[in-house]
């Protein structure tokens, strides 16, 4: 069974039963949550119903049959992605979401891996919209890799620090959505238990990010999630990431959070 959230915006449950079913039907008529789900399987029979969802009316199906084949990870899915990409003007970029900008980093990552989208992202010649999506394209289905979430520490740093010219330029709103975007990678791979396999370097980049977060102006959602994935480290780099909150310095649902992850910790001490 797969969770997927419908048309409406609410979490809904998808069996194999409903995607057997749904794929005698053709992409472009498929609902979102089914074109969710398909990718959630990463069922490689799914690729000709996603092929044509990308072709749906709707921009909001199109881009999440773009995840879903994404989240598949096949190579075949390649040349209609690129097919797709191609039909699209240049001033898709000044759209408010570009359909483009989300094909070409999906194409990316297909193409070259996690290490070829962080390169992309710090050194290639792309569209800032298309530098956003690679941090976008982990709000799909697709299996995170160990390199995957080292090129989102690497990311988040450039964000919060502001190290980019394109940076500066974005707007408060996106600004603040693309990092609770790569916050919310970070803590999908705490569920996976990524993030104790670090060596120094990446658990002192992942402490400065995460103090940094909890230091600054910023929607408490996102401090939330620090406190959640913090219990995957170990005890003594999360209890220095967590400082700015503890001793009674956190309040509500963050609060509540970091309450659990401390009992967490302290077990985790106990039993090593």
């Amino acid at each position: 069974m797969y969770q997927a959230y419908n048309e409406n915006n609410v979490r809904v449950v998808i069996t194999d039963e409903q995607l057997s079913k749904a794929f005698r039907q053709h992409g472009k008529d498929l609902p979102i949550e089914i074109v969710i789900a398909m990718g959630a399987s990463r069922n490689k029979m799914f690729i000709p119903r996603l092929n044509e969802a990308l072709y749906h009316q709707t921009l909001r199906v199109r881009i999440e049959a773009i995840h879903s084949l994404l989240s598949i990870q096949d190579i075949q899915s390649l040349s209609s992605l690129q097919e797709k990409e191609k039909s699209i003007s240049e001033e898709d970029f000044n759209a408010t979401i570009s359909e483009k900008a989300v094909l070409q980093s999906a194409i990316i990552r297909l193409v070259n891996g996690p290490k070829g989208a962080e390169e992309a992202f710090f050194e290639g010649d792309y569209h800032p919209r298309v530098k956003l999506n690679l941090l976008y394209n982990y709000s799909s289905n697709m299996i995170l890799l160990s390199e995957d979430v080292e090129f989102i520490i690497n990311a988040l740093g450039s964000f919060l620090f502001k190290d980019r010219e394109w940076i500066q330029k974005l707007k408060r709103d996106d600004y603040e959505d693309v990092i609770i975007c790569a916050l919310e990678a970070l803590w999908n791979a705490s569920e996976k238990r990524l993030l104790s396999l670090f060596n120094i370097e990446y658990y002192q980049k992942l402490i400065a990010i995460g103090k940094q977060i909890l230091n600054i102006k910023i929607d408490s959602y996102a401090k939330e999630i620090v406190a959640i994935f913090a219990k995957d480290l170990p005890p003594k780099y999360a209890y220095e990431m967590l400082e700015p909150i503890m001793n009674g310095k956190a309040k509500g649902d963050i609060a509540k959070e970091l309450t659990h992850t401390l009992s967490f910790l302290h077990q985790k001490e106990k039993e090593a």
